[in-house]
Formats: structure tokens, C-alpha cells, sequence
């Protein structure tokens, strides 16, 4: 069986094709962390302790390793220390697999030599982000050790940049390749004064210690300077020098070669800068916000003020990647950090964490009021449309809030809690704040179990369906069903979808359960004389090659095309309306028909209606339920049956509860009712039977049914 499926983040050139070494003893994690890795391009070996990573690392030599720190056989700590003293995989990078509150696992993880850890539970969204970043790392650091020996073998070899200094004359010859590294004109004889002009002030001091040095031990020695030429740009030379005897063994010369290390040197300075800061904002990252807040934990240790962490995403960010391509994204993001730093105070640290998650120190704060009020401005920053290109953008914040020391005195306690407050916060409509609280924790141990839980519920089959008839009101024949999953989770009974919906399609296991209920409801209802109404998620419906999948599906099952109706909501559309509208028309070629769900709730247009290749629309519940009583729904209801039916939609009314409300929209010419009133979802074998006794009255032609409660 699958897991978390997840679309490829563009600008992974580099890394993709990589090989990833998972080390875990939990063969349902293995299998979880598989799944998301080869979905963005990674190829992955597996070890179930520390034992045989050890000997693949050694045979396999993979790119970078995921490995848990508590294992049998072998623990993580001690295959690390393994790995590091490996000649093959001595450089490998290993991210360690920790618990959020595992201090102790982190500090033991990195004194092993592990490079950096990945916290469970492990966000799927961003772990490839993690993966990916510790590869372009190890990449640089792979490169700047080649261009180390490179440079060393040059130097070794071709002696280049020669140099020597008579004591007698006082001048010093220095070959050609050295008179260009100095950009010197003169051709030869030059005096020590012409050489220590062009040293920088600060390292003059170390060549003349050098050179007395030299003379005083007659050992060869060296050093490394700084030169401003006057014709050319400041360089770093690495000096290795010796002493020249007469004949009658005294010192007469000082001679050696120099190296130019200046790319050397400038790439161990990008490399720290991109260990330490946001390539793309310029912003600190995850490393130096961790020391930033270690820093104000001690401080406020030895007496100073309280301070706050605070946690932020921006909604525009999630909205806008899959509409725009990446340069375009990338200028979102800038555009986002540069609002939310240009309210921030001096002493403030902004850092990105990764992908669209910020995080906010704010330092010397009295009191929850006055961290109330950063928090505030972060939001009121972007009430004003965010202008990028010929856009202007609205976004929602949202910020979790953790104060130390009463929501935690370590930095990851911190970083975990106002995590947990930050989605809280997602949970209100529009920006919002939220300061962190106790029960967030045990809200995300829930979570958590509930993701396993879920998991294992597809591997068991605690899945099963239910079907809800859809009735032609001109006929009063049954002419349908809708299919609806439910969950029979062991110990809590049977969980409705909006229980576990959200989280199937956040991990990633809404491809396998929607594929799952594709296959169990066509085979279902294949033999009857019904049509089948399936509702699609949005990861689903952008799956590239949908109908391509859909059509193998349903050539297995001998199920045909046109029996089988898709159900989505506005939203799906809203976000790529371009590509749903490609899709949508790649599905009706098929014969695969369409029906807009819940329509009236979301961001309906008439514009959008026209131009979508839609079989059906149905009007959402809470209009038809106040039929009766609202004269503006019963005006809206029966305007969208007759938009509908000029545009050739048919029309399928939600939430039919009593009679009265059926013939008010048999009346309007509303196509097909379904509600409680008609039937509430069944299991299959309930609904044969409710399908063979439902029939117990006609009247003018007109059949009624028996609710079945």
C-alpha cells in the first residue's frame, strides 16, 4: 500500500535523484517517509537499525541519512559516531529523527556528529524542504573541500607565486604570478616597503612576527595576509616560507612560495552566511534564530527581561504557489518578509524557518499586553494589499505566541509551543493571533495518534460506505447515490468525515483512501441501475493524468464511464481556475461527468459558471432548508435552477427534509432532491432493502418515500 503523496517543489534542481538512506525501526514510519521522499524525485534504501546503516553507508555510499535515535541492535548516536569515522560516508549529512521535547536526543544527536535532526511528529509538508536544504549543504561543503585539495596540490606542484627576500640588498623578487596577485608593475627589486604598503594595516604586524620569525628559528613557518593592490582587487595569500644559508651557514635570504586562498576564503564565508541566513530573504534562519533565542535564554537567566517567540505563517503564500510559477513565488515571499520586518523594532529578530513559516523574537517585553501589541502589528501590516509585479495581494496572518519562561525555558520548547498557538490561531477566519496554552500540547499528541490511527484504519479496512439515494423529481424514481465514507475507528465508533477528512488530505492518505473508495463504490453499485456520485479532493483532483488514472480504474472494475459523476467544490476551481477548467474538459471527453458541490457557500460566479464543462450543480443545504421560511433563499434557489437549466446543468437539491420542500422544487423544475427527508446515508445491504419497501404511496404518478431515520 501507498502513503503521503506530495507534488514535486519547483527549484529542487541538484538534489533530485539523490539517494536517502531511512533508518528506522518502525517499518510504518519507514514506509511514510518513503513515500513523500520518491514523490519529490529522492531514491530511497532502508536499514531497521543502526547496525546495517552502518554497513550500507559504508557499501552504498548514500547522498544523506534519516535516522531515529532510539533503535534496537545499534541506537542512532552510536551509527552516527560509525558513519562520521567511515572513510566513504564520513561527510555523509544525517538529519536525526527526534521527539519535539527530546532535548537530551538532540544534544546526544549532535555531539555524535549528527548534522542537524528533524522533529517528530514529522511534518510531511516541509520534510523534503529539510532533506533538500541539508543536501545543497553537503554539497557546497563537498565543493569547498575539493577546491581546499585543489588548491593545495597546485601549490605543491607548480610552486606558483614565488618569492625571496636578500638580506644583503633588501629587496625582495617575486616571480610573475606573484606581481599579479599584488598587481604590481614593476618587473623586479622590489623593497619591503613597496610589498608592506599593499598588506593590509591589520595584518602588518603579523608579517614583519613572521619574517623575524623566520630568521630567528631558520624553520620554515607560515602565514596568511591580506593584500590591497593598487591595481587590483583585495586578496588573501597564504605565505609558507624558509631560510637560505651562505656557504658558511649563515642566514642570507628568505624565500617560499604564496598561495592565493581568496576563493577559498570567500566560499567558507558564503558558506557560513547560507548556514546562518535565508538565501532567498536575507533573513536569519532556523541555525541562527535557535542561538538568537539561546542568547535571550541566558540573559534572562542572569536577570534581564522576559521575551517572546512568536510564530507566523501567511495564508497568501499557500494560496498563490500553485497559481504562479516559481520566480513569481519567490518575489511573494521577498515581498512578505520586507512587510513583516518593516514593523518589527530594532532589537526584533526575524527569521524564516522554511517554506512560508516565519518566526518573530521579540526581546525585553514587561507583559502579555505589550507582546499583544507586536502581535497586533504583524496583522495590521497587512491589511493593506501586499503589491508584488501588477498585483495587489490580500493575505491572512496568523501568530502563535509562546512567552518565556512560563510557556518554556528551553528553545525548542519555545519554538514547539508557539507552533502549537500558531495553529490555533489558523483555526479563526481571517488573521488572527494566539497566545499559547496547556492543552495545545496534549491537542497535538491527538493529532498525531489520529494520523497512525488512520493510517492503520486503511491498512485494516476499518474504512467502510455509506450511500445517500438521489431522487428524479419528475419521475419520483430513485436515479442515484452519493457514496460517503465513514471511519469505524476501534474504541470511538463510527467517525464522520469531518472528524478525519482534513487530516487524510493534509498527510497525503486521501490519494489511497480516495482510490480506495473509487474502486469499493463502483464495484458496489455496478450491477444496479443507479448512477454513482463520488465526492474528489483537492489533492486528488490535481493529480497530474486524473482521467488517464480514473479510466484504468474503471476499465478494472467494468464500471461505465458514464455512470460515474465527481463531485467538487467551488474552491477547487477558485485556486487554478485555468487548469480545473483543462481538467474538467479532459474528464467530459471521457465521459466522465462533473457536478459543483455545496454551491452558494464558496466564491460563486455566474463568469465561472459559464465556463465550466459542469454536468451538474448542487445547491447547498442551508438554502434549501430554508425554502419555506426565507423568501430571498426560495428566490435564489429558483433563480440558479433556471441559470442552470439555460446553461444545460442539471441541478440537485441538498438537505430535502419534509415534502413541502420537495414540491416547492419539483414546482421550481429542480432536477433531483436528496436529503434526510428522502433517506439518510445507508449501508449497502440497509439500502436494497430500503430501495425494495421505500415505494408505500402514489399519488398522481408521484412516488412517496419512507425516511428511513
Amino acid at each position: 500500500m501507498s502513503f503521503p503523496a506530495h507534488t514535486a517543489v519547483p527549484g529542487a534542481s541538484g538534489t533530485s535523484g539523490a539517494r536517502i538512506l531511512i533508518v528506522d525501526d518502525e517499518g510504518v514510519t519507514r514506509m511514510m517517509i518513503r513515500r513523500v521522499l520518491e514523490d519529490y524525485g529522492y531514491r530511497v534504501l532502508e536499514a531497521q537499525d543502526g547496525q546495517t546503516a552502518t554497513r550500507l553507508c559504508d557499501s552504498e555510499s548514500p547522498d544523506l541519512v534519516l535516522m531515529d535515535v532510539r533503535m534496537p541492535v545499534m541506537n542512532g548516536f552510536d551509527a552516527c559516531r560509525n558513519i562520521r569515522r567511515s572513510l566513504r560516508s564520513g561527510h555523509t549529512p544525517v538529519l536525526m529523527l527526534t521527539a519535539l521535547d527530546d532535548v537530551m536526543a538532540v544534544t546526544l544527536a549532535f555531539e555524535a556528529g549528527a548534522t542537524d535532526f528533524v522533529t517528530k511528529p514529522i511534518n510531511w509538508a516541509l520534510l523534503a524542504q529539510r532533506v533538500r536544504y541539508a543536501l545543497r549543504t553537503s554539497l557546497t561543503e563537498r565543493e569547498l573541500r575539493e577546491s581546499q585539495l585543489a588548491l593545495a596540490r597546485a601549490q605543491k606542484i607548480a610552486r606558483l607565486g614565488q618569492w625571496r627576500l636578500d638580506f644583503d640588498t633588501g629587496q625582495i623578487h617575486c616571480s610573475r604570478e606573484l606581481r599579479d596577485m599584488l598587481g604590481l608593475s614593476a618587473p623586479d627589486g622590489l623593497t619591503v616597503r613597496d610589498i608592506v604598503g599593499n598588506v593590509s594595516p591589520e595584518d602588518r604586524v603579523r608579517l614583519r612576527r613572521f619574517t623575524r620569525e623566520l630568521r630567528r628559528t631558520q624553520r620554515e613557518r607560515e602565514v596568511e595576509i591580506r593584500v590591497i593592490g593598487p591595481n587590483a582587487p583585495a586578496k588573501y595569500l597564504f605565505l609558507s616560507g624558509d631560510v637560505m644559508l651562505d656557504e658558511e651557514g649563515r642566514s642570507c635570504a628568505l624565500f617560499g612560495v604564496a598561495q592565493d586562498v581568496s576563493e577559498r576564503r570567500h566560499a567558507e564565508a558564503r558558506l557560513s552566511y547560507y548556514a546562518h541566513f535565508d538565501e532567498l530573504t536575507g533573513l536569519p534562519n532556523r541555525v541562527l534564530f535557535r542561538d538568537r533565542v539561546g542568547t535571550a535564554v541566558t540573559a534572562a537567566q542572569r536577570g534581564g527581561r522576559a521575551f517572546a517567540v512568536m510564530n507566523i505563517d501567511v495564508d497568501l503564500l499557500q494560496r498563490t504557489q500553485a497559481s504562479v510559477g516559481q520566480a513569481a513565488s519567490d518575489r511573494i515571499l521577498k515581498a512578505v518578509a520586507q512587510r513583516l520586518a518593516s514593523v518589527l523594532r530594532d532589537r526584533d529578530t526575524l527569521c524564516r524557518l522554511e517554506a512560508d513559516s516565519f518566526a518573530l523574537l521579540v526581546t525585553d517585553v514587561e507583559g502579555e499586553l505589550e507582546v499583544a501589541v507586536s502581535a497586533k502589528r504583524l496583522i495590521d501590516a497587512f491589511a493593506v494589499p501586499l503589491p508584488v509585479d501588477d498585483w495587489e495581494l490580500l493575505a491572512a496572518v496568523h501568530v502563535g505566541v509562546a512567552l518565556y519562561p512560563s510557556d518554556g525555558q528551553e528553545v525548542d520548547a519555545l519554538l514547539q509551543h508557539s507552533g502549537a498557538a500558531r495553529t490555533r490561531a489558523r483555526e479563526a477566519t481571517g488573521s488572527s493571533y494566539h497566545f499559547y496554552t496547556a492543552d495545545m500540547h496534549d491537542r497535538g499528541i491527538d493529532r498525531l495518534n489520529t494520523e497512525v490511527a488512520l493510517y492503520r484504519g486503511l491498512e485494516r479496512g476499518e474504512f467502510e460506505l455509506h450511500y445517500q439515494p438521489k431522487v428524479d423529481l419528475r419521475t419520483g424514481q430513485v436515479m442515484g447515490v452519493e457514496a460517503l465514507l465513514r471511519w469505524n475507528r476501534p474504541g470511538m465508533g463510527l467517525q464522520m468525515p469531518d472528524q478525519f477528512i482534513d487530516i487524510l488530505e493534509q498527510t497525503g492518505l486521501i490519494m489511497d483512501a480516495g482510490d480506495w473508495v473509487l474502486r469499493e463504490a463502483c464495484a458496489a453499485i455496478r450491477s444496479m441501475p443507479l448512477s454513482l456520485a463520488v465526492n474528489i479532493s483537492p489533492r486528488q483532483f490535481m493529480h497530474p493524468n486524473l482521467a488517464d488514472r480514473l479510466m484504468r480504474m474503471l476499465d478494472d472494475i467494468q464500471f461505465p464511464a458514464d455512470r460515474l459523476e465527481l463531485e467538487i467544490t467551488e474552491q477547487i476551481v477558485v485556486e487554478d481556475e485555468e487548469r480545473a477548467i483543462a481538467t474538467l474538459h479532459d474528464l467530459a471527453s471521457r465521459g466522465i461527468r462533473v457536478a459543483l458541490d455545496d454551491y452558494g457557500t464558496g466564491f460563486s460566479s455566474l463568469q465561472r459558471l459559464k465556463r465550466l464543462p459542469l454536468h451538474t450543480l448542487k445547491i447547498d443545504k442551508y438554502f434549501v432548508i430554508s425554502l419555506v421560511t426565507s423568501k430571498a433563499d426560495a428566490a435564489i434557489v429558483r433563480s440558479t435552477i433556471d441559470l442552470c437549466h439555460q446553461l444545460d446543468i442539471n441541478v440537485v437539491a441538498e438537505g430535502v427534509e419534509d415534502d413541502v420542500v420537495m414540491e416547492m422544487l419539483r414546482g421550481y423544475g429542480c432536477d433531483v432532491a436528496q436529503g434526510y427527508g428522502i433517506c439518510r446515508p445507508l449501508a449497502m445491504g440497509r439500502l436494497t432493502e430500503w430501495m425494495a419497501s421505500s415505494t408505500v404511496a402514489s399519488l398522481s404518478g408521484r412516488h412517496t418515500f419512507r425516511p428511513v431515520r
